[in-house]
């Protein structure tokens, strides 16, 4: 395996091509979309365990031939550290960034007649931006919690724990509610920049 590159999508696009089948088909045997069975043999997604008991199943072959070579790099993935800290730098950014951004509209407020004031405002929001689609790709390219369950599927560990912690809808709700507290955040602190600015002409 080189590098981070997950080798189930090969094996995925061997066994299709083997069969005779088009991503198509494949994905009505399995209950998915043309591009999801596209994003896991371009290397952008992993199936999580109930896909890949599936593929063995249809394709015949046992878990172990599908997932082996990838175990050792999903070991590295959740352990590795650095890429976690650096994660958290990308989210540090991202809330300091937001912060400073409200904070200047302030000086919108303060100095209305500068007509390129608001470029302040739109510059330091540029790197929570920025920092937002890198978070967005490395949690794409790091499914954690999918390695987490095969890794324990494959050591003949419960799955069902952490199965219940991937529970779709209330994924939804915990990222709703940081969205909505964030945005609540950040008009708090514009609403407080605005009062100061106001405060001091």
């Amino acid at each position: 395996m080189k590098g981070d590159i997950m080798e189930i999508g090969k094996r995925i696009r061997e066994y299709r091509k083997i069969y005779n089948l088009s991503q198509e088909q494949l994905a009505d045997k399995i209950f998915v979309s043309r591009q999801t069975v596209s994003n896991w043999e371009n290397n952008k997604t992993y199936p999580d365990i109930q896909i890949i008991v599936s593929l063995s199943i249809l394709f015949n072959v046992s878990l172990d031939e599908l997932i082996r070579e990838d175990l050792e790099e999903m070991k590295m993935k959740i352990s590795n550290n650095k890429a976690n800290k650096r994660a958290d730098i990308y989210s540090l950014i991202m809330i300091c960034s937001t912060i400073l951004a409200s904070l200047s509209i302030g000086l919108v407020v303060a100095l209305p007649e500068s007509k390129f004031i608001w470029i302040v405002p739109v510059t330091l929001f540029l790197p929570a931006l920025w920092s937002s689609f890198v978070l967005e790709k490395f949690k794409r390219n790091n499914d954690l919690k999918t390695y987490k369950e095969i890794l324990a599927f494959s050591q003949n560990k419960d799955v069902e724990v952490l199965r219940k912690k991937r529970d779709a809808r209330r994924t939804r709700i915990e990222k709703g509610i940081i969205v909505l507290g964030y945005a609540g955040l950040t008009l708090l602190i514009c609403l407080m920049a605005i009062f100061i600015a106001n405060f001091f002409k």
